[in-house]
């Protein structure tokens, strides 16, 4: 019996390997030059692979209790438990998981051994075109070639990080073959905002609670706490800011006004800013207004700052300032809002929202439930996570499962 997985990231590595582990002959196609590029590059190459805290709770879907029903059978314990067969040490930080060296390429290179050491047939640079079910073979087709399985692990990844090799090319034929695609949009990805922010403010950072509300106040969102990375073309990145990402595209589709609210210094009350700030103008009344916020917030962005609430003599003297305007300094340093206009693109996502709706998947093999012996692992699913290894934790509990259905006869 031949089983072909399709994408040799995290998800066709996890599922190609316990295949051949259970003695099934494996092929794994992949688009690109290389294996795993999306995972060597994944915490900026540390390979945050998994996290202690997983659950489905931590997952965007539409069908979340097909998310639990999958951890639940192959979670963060087995997981490590695979890891460990592997030969790869664990460090934890905090709920995160990374390999002890904190370099995700020692990952790959276990991984790839197991391959080797079990003949597993590596075809790179091949783009599928088209998946044919033919009686009771698969025609993997693209390229000008054709090759023959008995049982297909699609593991392509959504349409995020295109320059590692996902590009949502695998839907049409996946739709030809009878599945619904939920609708792709980009995740964990920079915001867009207004109003502008200026160019001398781009690289500085702003850490506090941040989160999205709608014009009510409504809050729309889970708080985030972490660094706001202002960037250039208009747009905001951190951590907080990609996870607050996957919140927004039902509000911006609908036209509904989105706002990012962040709120610094979350430690210190209003009173206490207040204070703080009329200490530091009665100790040196004679100190130019572009200095009383420096070690407040970042250098960069007290020129930005100021002139969006409307001082714009920089240069003038702390001690031209009354209560009233320390009092509303105090209150807009607390309370920094924009309005989401879109996010940027998806080479800078890292991640898919959306993909085959896992209406149509068995969550217990991740069999199609429409095409007997196509079996799906990874983000090609209507399933991602937040950022802190709960994406990759969902490659190798589905490739574990794909892998192990496919081969278990």
């Amino acid at each position: 019996m031949l089983i072909t997985v399709i994408g040799g990231g995290a998800a066709g590595l996890m599922a190609a390997t316990v295949a051949a582990w259970n003695g099934a002959k494996v092929r794994i196609i992949e688009r690109k030059g290389k294996l795993a590029k999306k995972l060597l590059a994944s915490s900026n190459g540390r390979g945050n692979f998994s996290n202690l805290d997983t659950n489905e709770t931590h997952y965007y879907s539409n069908n979340l209790p097909f998310v639990k029903k999958v951890l639940d059978i192959f979670g963060v314990v087995q997981t490590l438990s695979v890891f460990e067969e592997l030969g790869i040490m664990v460090k934890e930080k905090g709920t995160k998981l990374f390999p002890y060296t904190e370099k995700s390429k020692d990952i790959v290179t276990n991984f790839i051994y197991e391959l080797e050491k079990h003949n597993v047939e590596v075809v790179l640079n091949f783009q599928v075109d088209q998946i044919i079910k033919d009686n009771e073979k698969f025609l993997i087709k693209g390229q000008h070639r054709v090759f023959q399985s008995d049982k297909v692990i699609v593991a392509t990844g959504g349409n995020s990080s295109p320059q590692y090799g996902s590009n949502g090319s695998i839907f049409p034929t996946l739709q030809d073959l009878g599945h619904s695609i939920v609708e792709l949009r980009p995740g964990l990805v920079p915001l867009k905002v207004k109003p502008h922010i200026e160019k001398n403010a781009a690289g500085s950072k702003l850490e506090g609670d941040v989160f999205l509300v709608v014009k009510n106040g409504e809050i729309v969102s889970k708080l985030y706490t972490g660094e706001v990375l202002f960037k250039e073309d208009d747009a905001l990145s951190g951590i907080p800011i990609l996870e607050l990402s996957n919140y927004v595209h039902d509000y911006l589709e609908q036209n509904t006004p989105l706002f990012l609210k962040i709120v610094p210094f979350p430690q210190y009350s209003q009173r206490s800013l207040v204070d703080f700030l009329t200490k530091k103008v009665r100790l040196k009344p004679e100190r130019p207004l572009k200095l009383l916020l420096v070690s407040i917030i970042d250098e960069r962005l007290i020129p930005y700052f100021l002139a969006k609430i409307g001082f714009e003599d920089l240069q003038a003297p702390v001690s031209s300032l009354n209560d009233k305007d320390i009092e509303m300094l105090a209150d807009k340093l607390k309370d920094w809002n924009f309005e989401v206009v879109g996010t940027t693109s998806w080479k800078d996502s890292q991640v898919s929202l959306g993909g085959i709706n896992t209406t149509e998947i068995d969550p217990y093999t991740l069999e199609s439930t429409i095409v007997p012996d196509l079996f799906f692992a990874g983000e090609v699913m209507d399933v991602a996570g937040e950022s802190g290894g709960y994406n990759l934790q969902w490659s190798w509990s589905t490739g574990y499962l794909a892998g192990s259905s496919t081969s278990s006869e």
